[in-house]
C-alpha cells in the first residue's frame, strides 16, 4: 500500500512537471500545434492502421500459447482481448494487474481451464517485459553510438534505475515460495480489510497463489516458447514505432525507424512507474525530449500528441465496445484442437 501510494505521488509530481514545463515553453508549444494543419490526413490514416496491426501482432502471443495448449481462438476475439489488455494496463492504476486479472477472467469464459487462463496471461506479460527491456536496450546502444555514452546516461539514467527495480520486482516476487507469497498476500489483505472494516476469507487468495505456482511449472517447461513470444512482442512494438515514423512523415519529417525506435524505448520504461491514465502527459513529455535530441524540431511536438492519440485516446472508445463483448457478449467456447490438451513436457 505505501509503494503504490509513493507511486501515485510520484505519478502525480510527474505530471505536475509535464504541466510546468509545457506552461514556460507555451508559446514554442502554439507554434508546433499550428504545424498540424499541414498534416497529411492519408499517412495519418496509414499511421493509425499500422496501430491496429500492431495490436494484431501483439495477439500473436495469445494464439501461440492458447494453440500450443490444445485451444482454438477466433482471430478476431484475440485481436480484441489484447487490445482491451494493454489499453486497461495504461488506463488504470495497477493497470498490470487489472490487465492479469481480465485475461484470466477472458479466457475462463472461453471455458479454458483456471490454470492455463493465468499460463497465457502470466506469458504475455513476461513476454512484454522482455520485448520492452530489449528495445530499451537498443535505445541505450543507439544513443551511445549516435550521441556518446554521456549523452546516453543523460537521457536515461532514471528510466534504467526505474526499468531495474520494477522488474527485479516483479521478478523477486514471483520466484517466492508458494508459502512466503501466500502469506504476503494474506497480509495485504488483512490490511486493507482492517482499513475498510471488512472482512475476507483467504479462499481467493488461495486460489490466486495455486494458479499461480501451477502457472510457473508451466513457463518452466516453456523456455524456448518464451523466446518466440517475446520476440512477438518486440515487432508489436516494432510496429508501433513504424506508427510513430509514419505521423513524422505526415507532417514533413524525414527520420529513420532507428531514431523513433530509440525515443518510444525510452517512453515505454518512463511509463512503467506512471499510474495515471495515459501515462499522465509522460510519456509525451519523454517522446519529444527524445525525438528533440536525435535532430527532429518542433514537429516533435505535434507528432508525439497525434501519436498518443492514435495509440491510446482514440483507442479508448474502442477498447470499451471490446471490453463489453468479451466479457458480457455471447461467449463461444475455445474449440480444443485434441481431445485433451497435450502433455507440458520440459524443454
Amino acid at each position: 500500500m505505501h509503494a503504490r501510494r509513493w507511486q501515485f505521488v510520484l505519478s502525480l509530481l510527474l505530471t505536475i512537471g509535464v504541466l510546468i514545463l509545457a506552461y514556460i515553453k507555451r508559446a514554442r508549444i502554439l507554434s508546433a500545434v499550428l504545424l498540424l494543419r499541414g498534416a497529411q490526413p492519408a499517412w495519418l490514416l496509414l499511421a493509425f492502421v499500422l496501430e491496429l496491426a500492431a495490436f494484431f501482432c501483439a495477439s500473436q502471443v495469445y494464439y501461440r500459447v492458447t494453440r500450443s495448449l490444445g485451444y482454438r481462438s477466433g482471430a478476431l476475439r484475440l485481436w480484441a482481448t489484447a487490445m482491451v489488455a494493454i489499453i486497461l494496463s495504461q488506463s488504470v492504476p495497477a493497470g498490470g494487474v487489472a490487465s492479469y486479472a481480465f485475461l484470466v477472467q477472458s479466457f475462463r469464459r472461453q471455458e479454458i481451464p483456471p490454470g492455463h487462463s493465468a499460463l497465457v496471461a502470466t506469458l504475455e506479460a513476461l513476454s512484454y517485459a522482455g520485448g520492452m527491456l530489449l528495445l530499451f536496450f537498443f535505445s541505450l546502444a543507439y544513443l551511445t553510438l549516435r550521441s556518446g555514452v554521456g549523452a546516453a546516461e543523460e537521457t536515461s539514467l532514471l528510466a534504467a534505475a526505474v526499468a531495474v527495480v520494477v522488474i527485479s520486482g516483479v521478478l523477486f516476487t514471483l520466484t517466492r515460495d508458494q508459502a512466503v507469497l501466500t502469506r504476503w498476500l494474506v497480509r495485504l489483505k488483512n490490511s486493507i480489510a482492517r482499513l475498510l472494516r471488512r472482512e475476507w476469507s483467504d479462499t481467493g487468495i488461495n486460489k490466486l497463489v495455486d494458479d499461480l505456482a501451477r502457472g510457473r511449472e508451466l513457463i518452466t517447461a516453456r523456455r524456448s516458447e518464451l523466446v518466440l513470444l517475446v520476440l512477438i512482442q518486440l515487432g508489436a512494438l516494432t510496429i508501433h514505432s513504424l506508427a510513430m515514423l509514419v505521423v513524422l512523415y505526415s507532417l514533413g519529417v524525414t527520420t529513420s525507424l532507428f531514431v523513433v525506435m530509440t525515443s518510444f524505448g525510452i517512453a515505454l520504461i518512463t511509463s512503467t512507474f506512471n499510474v495515471l491514465p495515459g501515462g499522465g502527459g509522460t510519456v509525451e513529455a519523454v517522446l519529444v525530449l527524445s525525438l528533440t535530441q536525435l535532430g527532429v524540431g518542433d514537429q516533435a511536438i505535434v507528432a508525439a500528441v497525434i501519436f498518443r492519440l492514435l495509440n491510446f485516446w482514440l483507442l479508448l472508445p474502442i477498447a470499451a465496445l471490446c471490453y463489453r463483448w468479451l466479457m458480457h457478449g455471447r461467449v463461444a467456447d475455445a474449440r480444443p484442437l485434441h481431445e485433451a490438451p497435450p502433455p507440458l513436457a520440459p524443454d
